[in-house]
């Protein structure tokens, strides 16, 4: 029991590290969390754009989609894994990923008061509105949540393709990861998982540095730990075995 427990112990050190490397401003995720439980939409931030769209809602997607929010990820706007933004920020920007583009088109919907709702699947969120024809990525049939402006609505996907969640999600948190905080995290948790290798050794050298710093270090005596046996066979539990 007490082994399983040192094991689950330091699971928020891999935690802890996971976190300050992927969002070394957690203010970043603190703000984002709110905001993706209730997207603000906000029709004053795209008041000029709205003057100037179509009243067409598929052509208003069009120009979210190809001229006023150009496809970034968070990686590449705020060098963090995710981020949910708010329309003025995205506005001000002009790129974004799904969150940040169904915030721009259904502030536009809203200014111009064309009739929309939200959804979301695992792996994608979007704006519905009359006759929007249904894509892979849009559909019913994997929506997971839908929000009417009176609060979201979460069910179960009717359908899910998991091969291409895995696609999606590598690809968003994974592939656009700069090389540099990769290669960082990963040798963190590579030395938090070897702890029992380094972490006496570690030991061993504040105990030295601790010994040069103190009275010890002036008189020539050795530190506690030069004492163990190095060439004579160590008794353990009755036995005796040579040392390594």
């Amino acid at each position: 029991m007490s082994a399983l427990f040192l094991r689950l112990a330091v699971l928020p050190l891999y935690l802890a590290w996971s976190l300050l490397v992927l969002f070394p401003d957690p203010s970043l995720l603190i703000r984002s969390i709110p905001r993706a439980m209730n997207p603000q939409v906000d029709p004053e931030a795209v008041r000029e754009w709205a003057r100037t769209a179509p009243d067409d809602p598929a052509l208003i997607e069009q120009m979210v989609l190809k001229e006023y929010v150009l496809y970034s990820v968070p990686w590449q706007t705020r060098g963090v894994p995710w981020y949910f933004p708010t329309t003025r920020e995205v506005v001000d920007t002009g790129r974004g990923d799904c969150q940040a583009r169904m915030l721009v088109l259904a502030s536009i919907l809203e200014a111009k008061q064309i009739p929309y709702t939200l959804s979301a699947s695992l792996d994608h969120i979007w704006v519905e509105y009359p006759h929007k024809q249904p894509t892979a990525l849009e559909s019913a049939q994997i929506a997971i949540m839908n929000n009417t402006g009176d609060g979201s609505r979460l069910q179960l996907p009717a359908k899910w393709d998991w091969r291409e969640s895995w696609r999606i999600e590598r690809e968003y948190f994974w592939d656009y990861m700069p090389g540099s905080r990769k290669l960082l995290l990963v040798h963190g948790l590579v030395l938090i998982f070897f702890r029992r290798r380094w972490l006496p050794g570690l030991q061993a050298l504040w105990d030295r540095l601790h010994w040069l710093w103190s009275d010890g270090g002036r008189s020539g005596s050795e530190p506690a730990y030069a004492a163990i046996p190095t060439s004579q066979s160590i008794v353990t539990d009755g036995e005796s075995r040579e040392p390594r």
